[in-house]
């Protein structure tokens, strides 16, 4: 059968036996040589099990094809791809690339299928434009391929917010919040009058995050040169540097027992992030379950986390393993992955099923998806360079000297960009 025919037959037509088509791959560097299915690498959390197991013992629709899921820890598992692309074998069919890091492996794009050779542009209109936008490299070649999302949205205390004398209702936060400086404007309501005076945010760091990524630049443009001493950082930096000097942060790192203490005791407002935190809150302050709510982010959505599933160049069969990418990405199984998983869907057309309406006790009988969706669909599309962490690491640290170490922020402001500056133009950056 010819590629072309392949490309265009469906799935329950595709024919049998697709591991003995002949493909482009590199068979003798694969993992999966010699054996009777293809190769997956993946951590704990970022694909559903129940898919998994059904893919190892024969993927639906498309007979002769199976696909066996290798869990990798979430740490080693890009230096564990790069060490077997380096030696030319035991490297995996498919694996999957957090979000953060896809771009690492842009210098090292001709490691990857490009994903449009194998007829992914037939399926572009079922995903979010902006997710789709970024599996591509700056030559133009896309190399991810879109699994899941990680829509942003404020999260607060409803009970805080009104005995504040606040707006306290979804729709009337969004209105009375639209902007950051109208939430730090409400932070100061929240320290002064809420009981117990609770703090805005647990931290400053997560503002700065969150701001950074409702812009579509970050600290290194797609020339390649350090826009980190720009504007949009800057206006960032200033935003989550006067939450402190007012005095409206709790100052306590994020999943510490004295965070998770603070949590439980209603010493904390709001949460700035997006849709997977919603689970560890649950967690973390089970007691608090009924009394937050959710709404829109001030300034506009963004996106904060998901995923990608590449093939890399020694893919033994890659109509077959794109075939099964279709298959395990698709609206129907990405719905399926929410609800066993709670990994958001990239695909939009999943947003509408009433599973994913159900009402949240957690969160007062509101249901998420009417704030995420929304979110999740008009994310900015964010350029992400090669050296995004090693250009915003300065940046995070040393805004955590001002936060934990009383720094100067302008001192500090100073040192993140002189630090970073360095450290790119070593890297080949201007």
């Amino acid at each position: 059968m010819s590629r072309r025919r392949f490309l265009g037959a469906s799935l329950g037509g595709a024919g049998a036996g697709l591991l003995g088509l002949t493909g482009c791959g590199a068979e003798s560097g694969s993992a999966s040589t010699g054996t009777d299915h293809l190769s997956l690498w993946y951590w704990k959390g970022s694909l559903s099990d129940k898919l998994l197991a059904t893919a190892r013992r024969g993927v639906p629709g498309v007979p002769g094809l199976r696909v066996r899921g290798s869990q990798i820890p979430d740490g080693d598992i890009d230096s564990k791809v790069r060490t077997s692309l380096a030696a030319r074998a035991y490297v995996p069919d498919l694996t999957v690339v957090n979000s953060d890091n896809l771009a690492t492996f842009f210098p090292d794009e001709n490691e990857f299928l490009d994903l449009r050779t194998l007829g992914a542009e037939s399926v572009r209109d079922q995903y979010l434009e902006w997710k789709w936008k970024a599996c591509f490299t700056p030559t133009g070649r896309m190399i991810g391929f879109p699994l899941d999302a990680g829509p942003a949205a404020l999260y607060y205390r409803r009970d805080l917010f009104e005995k504040s004398g606040l707006p306290h209702e979804p729709e009337d936060v969004a209105e009375g919040v639209p902007t950051w400086e109208k939430f730090i404007a409400a932070g100061r309501t929240l320290r002064a009058r809420g009981p117990g005076k609770p703090y805005l945010v647990s931290n400053i760091g997560n503002v700065f995050q969150q701001v950074l990524l409702q812009s579509p630049e970050q600290f290194v443009d797609a020339d390649n040169r350090f826009i980190g001493d720009q504007e949009h950082v800057r206006r960032a930096w200033d935003l989550s540097v006067d939450i402190l000097r007012q005095g409206l942060s709790a100052g306590i790192t994020d999943g510490t027992p004295d965070y998770n203490a603070a949590m439980s005791g209603s010493r904390i407002a709001t949460m700035t992030t997006a849709v997977w935190a919603s689970y560890g809150l649950k967690e973390t302050a089970p007691k608090t379950s009924g009394s937050w709510r959710l709404t829109t982010l001030p300034d506009g959505p963004c996106n904060y986390g998901g995923s990608y599933v590449t093939l890399t160049r020694y893919c033994r069969e890659p109509e077959a393993a794109f075939a099964f990418l279709k298959w395990l990405l698709s609206p129907a199984n990405q719905l399926k992955s929410y609800q066993e998983m709670a990994l958001f869907p990239t695909t939009p057309a999943a947003y509408a099923d009433p599973a994913m309406h159900e009402p949240d006790s957690f969160f007062g009988g509101q249901q998420p998806i009417d704030v995420f969706g929304p979110a999740a669909q008009k994310a900015p599309v964010v350029y992400f360079s090669p050296y995004e962490e090693t250009a915003n690491t300065p940046f995070f640290q040393e805004l955590t000297n001002v936060e934990m170490l009383g720094k100067n922020p302008d001192r500090a402001w100073r040192d993140a960009v002189n630090t970073a500056g360095t450290t790119l133009s070593r890297v080949g950056v201007s």
